[in-house]
């Protein structure tokens, strides 16, 4: 296991928010790294997403605190109803990112306020947590932000090479292959690529380079979908085929599964040649190098 840009990125966070509560007074570093751990995410996208909910979780989560502080700070069944209103809430408004700060605010206006202006303190600790979120947004943004393009690139060039290994075990008749971890792959990869528009605009991708990937994507799953039939075929002892149906489109009941196969064969052949351009095209390969990766 190494250590992540996200690991470092969370821990720098965490020490500007300490710094900066060196120099508020009525400030708590605590919180601050608290808010900031939560919030950091592995994109600024989904930081930014989230972010929202757990800002509206931290002024609900003080005004709840301050209200049932007004009553009776620290008292014990206040505070389980208080946390049971939080998650009640925010499961009902699905704003589940927001449950975790809404109640750890709370509970800190509840337990550890000891400053007889309540007010204030629900003020401070809003802040606090705010500050936090707004630190982890800057760094996920401005150190190491994540290149989605370019691992995308690397993800689908690998599974290229690996695929291309199993095409020619499967095509050789040599073994039968378990297909469904490239599914899985593939899959994970489509997801990957539905890249958000506030992603592409910050981390300034080059749109027709985003088009392209999918394309890769749909072929490989297309070539994942070819070598499930053929393996299918190979299984079948026989394919049924309507006598009259032979008869009309001139084939040979028995000469079906080759014709199948052959046609599933070209069809790799075909889309093996186009990923393989792709993969290699001046673009992709400007991409991939201008991040340390080779090309092979």
């Amino acid at each position: 296991m190494r250590i992540g840009a996200r690991m470092i990125k969370t821990a720098l966070a965490v020490v500007l928010c300490m710094i900066i509560d060196s120099f508020l007074k009525q400030g708590s570093g605590f919180l601050s790294a608290t808010a900031a751990i939560i919030a950091m995410q592995s994109t600024f996208q989904d930081s930014f997403s989230k972010g929202k909910t757990r800002i509206l979780g931290t002024f609900f989560g003080a005004l709840l605190g301050y209200l049932f502080a007004l009553i009776d700070p620290g008292n014990i069944l206040l505070i389980g109803i208080g946390v049971i209103l939080l998650i009640y809430c925010f499961n009902y408004l699905n704003w589940d990112t927001g449950i975790v700060i809404s109640c750890v605010v709370f509970l800190l206006i509840m337990e550890e306020q000891n400053n007889t202006d309540i007010f204030s303190y629900s003020i401070n600790r809003l802040i606090d947590t705010t500050i936090g979120i707004v630190i982890a947004l800057l760094v996920n943004y401005l150190v190491m932000p994540p290149k989605l393009l370019k691992n995308l690139y690397e993800e689908c060039k690998n599974l290229f090479k690996d695929l291309s290994k199993d095409i020619d075990i499967i095509l050789s008749n040599q073994a039968t292959i378990d297909l469904e971890k490239y599914h899985e792959k593939i899959m994970e990869l489509k997801k990957k690529a539905d890249i958000p528009d506030l992603e592409i605009t910050l981390q300034r991708e080059n749109q027709k380079e985003i088009i392209k990937i999918n394309e890769i994507i749909d072929d490989l799953f297309t070539i994942y979908e070819h070598l499930s039939f053929i393996q299918e075929l190979k299984k079948s002892d026989c394919i049924f085929i309507l006598p009259k149906i032979a008869e009309d489109n001139g084939v040979e009941e028995k000469q079906l599964p080759h014709i199948m196969m052959e046609f599933h064969k070209q069809q790799i052949q075909k889309k093996y040649r186009r990923l393989n351009s792709l993969l290699n095209a001046k673009s992709s390969k400007k991409i991939l190098t201008k991040k340390g990766i080779s090309i092979k």
